[in-house]
């Protein structure tokens, strides 16, 4: 917002790698988001530029960065620029994956409305300027995602040597 200090402690980049699991049905067409919450938090939406994200067995690798950065991979990445507005590491009190859904047609019932995912593991690195290693957050695993098991999913700081 206008008026408003420069942060602290900028967000330059940010790491998203996901483990899908291998049950069968581990896998999800629908969009996977990640969430910073706190003061000036935000979500982006974790969709690769090239090729198709959260299959069976899978680890992807979401990078978030400004356009400008060639090792952005993520489609849209001028809407997905954790620089752009600048974000506030030290305002981060929390980060979480949220499931959402993308329209079924013709469905006829709840069960099958819900397309979930498996996630063996899950890591976030807040890459800070100024700051020699990332910020991390992780989650182990197996956790299902979807409707009948939650959309949300909090990641646990990792304490920093």
């Amino acid at each position: 917002m206008a008026g408003d200090a420069a942060p602290r402690a900028p967000i330059r980049r940010i790491v998203v790698r996901v483990l899908v699991g291998d049950d069968r049905m581990a896998g999800s067409d629908d969009p996977l988001f990640l969430e910073l919450v706190g003061p000036g938090g935000r979500e982006f939406r974790l969709d690769l530029a090239h090729g198709k994200s959260l299959r069976r067995g899978a680890q992807d690798e979401f990078v978030l960065a400004g356009p400008s950065d060639a090792d952005t991979n993520v489609a849209h990445p001028d809407l997905n620029d954790p620089t752009a507005p600048p974000l506030d590491a030290s305002l981060v009190v929390g980060v979480c994956l949220r499931k959402g859904m993308e329209p079924i047609p013709n469905v006829r019932g709840f069960g099958e409305m819900d397309d979930r995912v498996q996630l063996l593991a899950v890591s976030v690195d807040l890459h800070v300027d100024g700051e020699a290693e990332p910020r991390r957050f992780e989650r182990k695993g197996p956790v299902w995602m979807g409707l009948v098991c939650g959309q949300r999913l909090p990641l646990a700081p990792v304490a920093r040597a």
